[in-house]
């Protein structure tokens, strides 16, 4: 048995960096700290948030999401392989737990449609598209990789 505990994420904690598509080739590519650099075409530069005194000006940049696949009748979507990883782990397991009165943690306010067991097997095989679509295109991250 699967087990997913709810350490109340929020989906803040995956925006330090982004998967998007180059605006250039469409191929994935990392976008942090404003800046945008596709290996595959040399597309390059840096981007000038909309609100230069808020701590979420990254997010107002407006870059689209290269992790997207049609299912179950939705979108699914992941910022970046750490979201995914979440995702998947959420979806797998047959036991979720949740810390108690954190609502607003990302497990908490995913839509009904991903929490629904009937589709579970449906969802899987999305996100096994997705990491194939970042193997077919091949991504590699920029990001430093995290130790445990």
């Amino acid at each position: 048995m699967k087990k997913f505990d709810d350490k109340g994420e929020l989906l803040s904690h995956f925006y330090n960096y982004r998967i998007v598509t180059c605006p250039k080739c469409t191929k994935p590519v990392d976008f942090s700290n404003l800046k945008v650099t596709c290996t595959h075409c040399g597309y390059n530069k840096e981007l000038k948030p909309m609100d230069s005194s808020s701590k979420l000006a990254p997010l107002t940049v407006d870059m689209e999401i290269f992790l997207k696949t049609p299912c179950c009748g939705n979108t699914l979507w992941a910022i970046n392989l750490e979201h995914l990883d979440f995702l998947e782990r959420y979806v797998e397991s047959d036991l979720r737990e949740r810390i108690p009165n954190i609502n607003k943690s990302l497990a908490s306010r995913l839509p009904q449609w991903i929490k629904n067991k009937k589709n579970r097997n449906e969802i899987l095989k999305g996100i096994t598209r997705l990491r194939l679509k970042l193997k077919d295109n091949n991504y590699k991250s920029s990001q430093p990789t995290k130790t445990a």
